[in-house]
């Protein structure tokens, strides 16, 4: 019997611009700073020669300040946005679906319901990698910035956060541990979307190119999705 599928157009521009945009900066954020952490490059002459570090530090500030204009715009495509564009995890069907994808992709059981859209786990990983730890690395970014000019605008606006977090060494470790986050959710990204596109064959991959995945068409489909 043959599975007839349909195409469906569920990744906006928008959606698919913010990720790639995401993608690049967070990419070019993660290594400009584990260098600025820890310099592996021993550049001879002196500093004012070459400035390298100082090249570094304003990439990865430049970039820094992309990935919080891309994150306030994907916040406005939550409301703006399509049906797979969105969050709702206070439904409870979420968190039913939750632990059955979990279930699934930690080889716990092969059921697992079919997906349009992103399945449960993977908004959680959004909201706690990329929302939550990129809420968080941007206000210790922030914070660290505002230490270069104690009377500018952005002190005024983060210097709360030094305090907060005890000392500036305490913010700096908030802010590297956070980055590896990223790597750990990059990961776990990466296997669920390639797991999902060889084994759904619904199209995961190429639909963050073209926008368009593909579906078991209604009469065939059995499987439910929240």
């Amino acid at each position: 019997m043959s599975i007839l599928r349909s195409q469906v157009y569920v990744w906006e521009f928008p959606v698919r611009f913010f990720h790639w945009v995401n993608a690049l900066a967070i990419t070019i954020l993660f290594l400009t700073g584990m260098y600025i952490g820890h310099p592996i490059l021993d550049t001879p002459g002196e500093a004012v020669g070459h400035f390298f570090m100082g090249r570094v530090r304003y990439w990865h500030g430049i970039f820094a300040f992309i990935f919080m204009a891309n994150m306030l715009f994907r916040l406005y495509w939550f409301w703006a946005g399509n049906e797979y564009s969105k969050m709702r995890l206070w439904k409870k069907e979420f968190w039913r679906d939750a632990v059955t994808t979990f279930k699934y992709y930690t080889f716990m059981t092969r059921e697992h319901a079919e997906h349009v859209g992103h399945n449960a786990l993977a908004q959680l990983m959004y909201f706690f990698f990329v929302w939550l730890g990129g809420l968080l690395i941007m206000l210790t970014g922030l914070a660290m910035r505002g230490g270069s000019d104690p009377n500018g605008t952005i002190q005024t606006l983060f210097g709360w956060v030094v305090p907060l977090l005890r000392n500036e060494y305490q913010v700096r470790n908030l802010h590297h541990f956070l980055a590896w986050g990223f790597a750990v959710f990059l990961i776990g990204h990466l296997y669920m979307v390639f797991r999902q596109d060889i084994l759904d064959d619904d199209g995961t991959i190429s639909s963050m190119i073209n926008g368009y995945k593909f579906e078991l068409s209604s009469q065939n489909n059995k499987k439910a999705r929240p």
